[in-house]
């Protein structure tokens, strides 16, 4: 028996198709469908407002986000940080407070987020992973005095 393979904008189009044969009451349709009756009837408001779109997946993005930091102070911190390249989040940020005393500044690692976002913070070179210092090279497949006895006899 092969899989039905339907999307959730095809089941959504579905239970708007059954809903408009009203052949099923809307409590009885999402049963159906596995869906609260809350989800139902927003459904069928989405297709009423804007037709078959309506039922399309929509992004989960927020659309604003109350902690981000402020345009201008990032401009501020990309012009201050060009006009002094070898300074870090830590020395930018006593200068922006002198420049603009009434901002409510970010944090240090804020700003270093900042900073790397733009390309204007210099990467670490990657270490190459050594691995525990007591670590053998060596593997041993045979207790010692053993070796020794088979190397003696030899």
């Amino acid at each position: 028996m092969p899989w039905s393979h339907t999307s959730p904008t095809d089941q959504r189009t579905q239970f708007i198709a059954d809903y408009l044969r009203e052949s099923l009451s809307i409590t009885e349709l999402c049963e159906l469908y596995g869906v609260s009756r809350k989800t139902g009837h927003k459904w069928i408001e989405r297709y009423i407002r804007c037709g078959p779109a309506g039922l399309e997946e929509g992004s989960r993005r927020p659309r604003h986000s109350p902690n981000e930091t402020a345009p201008e102070m990032v401009e501020a911190l990309i012009e201050v940080r060009h006009r002094h390249p070898s300074w870090g989040a830590k020395k930018l940020l006593p200068l922006l407070h002198k420049r603009y005393p009434r901002w409510i500044l970010t944090d240090r690692s804020t700003v270093c987020d900042i900073l790397s976002r733009h390309g204007l913070a210099p990467k670490k070179p990657w270490r190459r992973h050594i691995g525990h210092p007591g670590k053998p090279s060596t593997q041993m497949l045979a207790p010692r005095c053993l070796v020794r006895r088979l190397q003696g006899a030899v």
